[in-house]
């Protein structure tokens, strides 16, 4: 028989048998839509991670308070900060000294807190950023709708005056333009003298609810502090970044009396170490999940092999009159081979479609709450689920591929 023959043969027999085909067809289908899934999601969350990253630029430095003896990029340590544990040794007297490194532009300090914000009969907790006055140099996404940004001379003075996020602005005062209205924090009068473009969500922190003070006004008239919790420094020349991540450590070891970066009591790294960190763990993960999802491919491909092993007692009568009738035993080798393949090729048609759709409505919820993850299937993800499958087919139909090919004729007619 030729290929076309035994293919015809092969959907003739896998459609005059629907319950055992749709059963099946069943594992494949879990197989192909679990690796599918995992690449799809890993590639399209790798992808917004990396957006995120990017939208402060590739020219950052960011130098931020961590816990000593613990790693600065682990959970362990985002853990612990979260529970209350507080390092209070970075200051404005380090972002100074930093500045003095002659590949650097600018910095911005930063210090995050809350409070009550009041306008009239409008009352609600509000998000307090204190930054420097260079905060729209050194973060090019922070972009003024109207107004102005605080100065220089403010920031010095810690004057009450504070910059509204687009939320804001639109909770409190509506079509009303809050540039020059005064509004209470925290029982103090402030001035509104900016509004923020809209700028969205970054890993669900929503900068327009947020509200941006001097951070010296924040240190010393709301939370009573002298620390700051991050700097992002700005750098001229983004090929010398490296250098530059290094001695600032060194700096602040030197200034924080550390001798051994076990000891480090803060973390500087760049974007694109950023990215490079971000690329290792989503990479990582995809190959572990795919692993694991490739388990459920096995359970699939032992479907095959028993339903196949079934078929193939369930037919000895049509083996054997074919075998009668001249049929060697590399044609009903070659039938039940390609049957096995035909039908791992359906599976993965059929989870290809499932998943897609699913994909697409789980992206689509995913947005609703306010993420902007941009949509698509890898062509990776489609080809190796496939493959994959295919492979599975052959590999676990080839044993009973070979059991039926040497079924005998007389004994299979007989029974």
């Amino acid at each position: 028989m030729n290929f076309i023959q035994i293919i015809k043969i092969s959907l003739k027999s896998i459609f005059a048998h629907t319950g055992r085909t749709i059963l099946t067809l069943l594992g494949i289908i879990i197989s192909v839509f679990a690796i599918m899934s995992v690449l799809t999601l890993g590639e399209n969350i790798k992808g917004y991670v990396f957006a995120e990253v990017e939208s402060f630029g590739s020219d950052i430095i960011q130098v931020e308070v961590s816990l000593p003896e613990k790693e600065h990029v682990s959970v362990d340590n985002f853990s612990s900060m979260a529970m209350g544990a507080q390092i209070t040794t970075l200051t404005e007297k380090d972002a100074e000294a930093i500045a003095k490194l002659p590949n650097v532009k600018a910095y911005n300090i930063g210090i995050t807190s809350q409070s009550l914000l009041k306008y009239e009969s409008e009352l609600d907790y509000a998000v307090l950023l204190g930054s420097s006055y260079t905060a729209p140099v050194v973060d090019k996404a922070v972009k003024l709708a109207g107004g102005r940004f605080f100065t220089q001379t403010e920031e010095e003075t810690s004057a009450q005056v504070l910059i509204l996020g687009s939320e804001v602005a639109k909770s409190f005062f509506g079509e009303i333009n809050p540039v020059g209205k005064k509004v209470k924090l925290g029982g103090t009068t402030y001035r509104v003298v900016g509004v923020l473009e809209e700028r969205g969500s970054i890993f669900g922190f929503n900068f327009d609810e947020m509200v941006y003070i001097p951070y010296t006004t924040l240190q010393k008239k709301i939370m009573g502090i002298d620390h700051v919790q991050y700097i992002m420094v700005k750098v001229n020349d983004v090929e010398k970044i490296d250098r530059t991540t290094e001695d600032i450590r060194n700096i602040l070891r030197l200034r924080h009396d550390i001798n051994k970066p076990i000891y480090d009591d803060f973390s500087a790294i760049s974007m694109q170490e950023s990215l490079e960190i971000i690329g290792v763990i989503f990479d990582s993960l995809n190959i572990l999940l795919v692993a694991l999802a490739t388990i459920s491919l096995i359970v699939g491909g032992v479907g095959i092999m028993n339903i196949m092993l079934v078929s193939v007692e369930e037919r000895g009568q049509e083996i054997g009159i074919r075998k009668a009738l001249g049929a060697r035993e590399n044609d009903i080798l070659n039938q039940f081979i390609a049957e096995s393949i035909v039908v791992s090729f359906l599976g993965a048609v059929v989870g290809v479609i499932i998943c897609s759709v699913f994909l697409w409505i789980l992206f689509f919820a995913i947005n609703t709450k306010g993420f902007d993850i941009d949509f698509s299937i890898p062509l990776r993800a489609i080809l190796v689920s496939g493959i994959f499958s295919l492979v599975a087919g052959l590999v676990f139909g080839i044993y009973p591929a070979k059991i039926a090919s040497k079924v005998n004729p007389m004994e299979a007619i007989r029974s």
